[in-house]
């Protein structure tokens, strides 16, 4: 991670939580996770944050994945976390399935490490928390940071496996600068990894 930071020219932060921090094997909705974001000392920060935005009203499940920017949902609603540099994050990982029974695992070749577009917010609500010596998370009411990460159409390699999406998966290091910018312009980052630069993998 250090070592791509600085092909970004970018200082890597840490916290006591993410300083020695393992990786993780598996990452599934409303679970902690690694995420980069800008850092008020012009670095990246190196945090620990929930997958999952607040749910639509009316509707339980946290929102996982952006979709449809043009909806009134995220450029009204939401537009201060979708556009504002503060609030844009990388989500590293090194291989992805989509939720189906048979997963299917995606790598990007030759790159130990890649990066999904994702936006982060601060909410205070109610969700799940792990508890000590405990091994059942329960529900608590009180401030969370969130993030959730972009979507587009799927390429032709994910698209027998989900036809509908596929992340947006970010490795060039000029994209993650820009996507760490904000604004309107970033989202035509928007878009599917070519097919040449993602490969499958049957088992990890």
């Amino acid at each position: 991670m250090r070592a791509f930071m600085r092909l970004l020219d970018r200082e890597l932060v840490t916290t006591p939580a993410t300083d020695n921090l393992i990786p993780h094997e598996n990452i599934y909705p409303d679970q902690d996770a690694p995420i980069i974001r800008n850092h008020t000392s012009g670095g990246c920060e190196l945090a620990l944050l929930r997958w999952g935005f607040p749910p639509i009203p009316n509707q339980r499940q946290p929102i996982t994945n952006i979709r449809n920017l043009d909806s009134r949902w995220w450029r009204d609603v939401n537009r201060d976390w979708l556009m504002d540099p503060a609030y844009r994050c990388l989500v590293p990982f090194t291989a992805f399935a989509e939720p189906v029974r048979d997963s299917t695992w995606f790598t990007v070749p030759d790159r130990p490490v890649a990066f999904f577009a994702g936006i982060w917010r601060p909410w205070q609500g109610d969700r799940l928390a792990e508890q000590p010596g405990k091994s059942r998370r329960a529900r608590e009411n009180r401030d969370w940071e969130l993030y959730a990460f972009l979507t587009t159409e799927a390429n032709d390699l994910v698209r027998p496996v989900h036809e509908k999406a596929m992340p947006v998966i970010l490795h060039d290091p000029s994209d993650c600068l820009e996507w760490l910018g904000g604004g309107d312009k970033s989202l035509r980052l928007q878009r599917p990894l070519p097919n040449a630069a993602l490969e499958i993998r049957a088992a990890l």
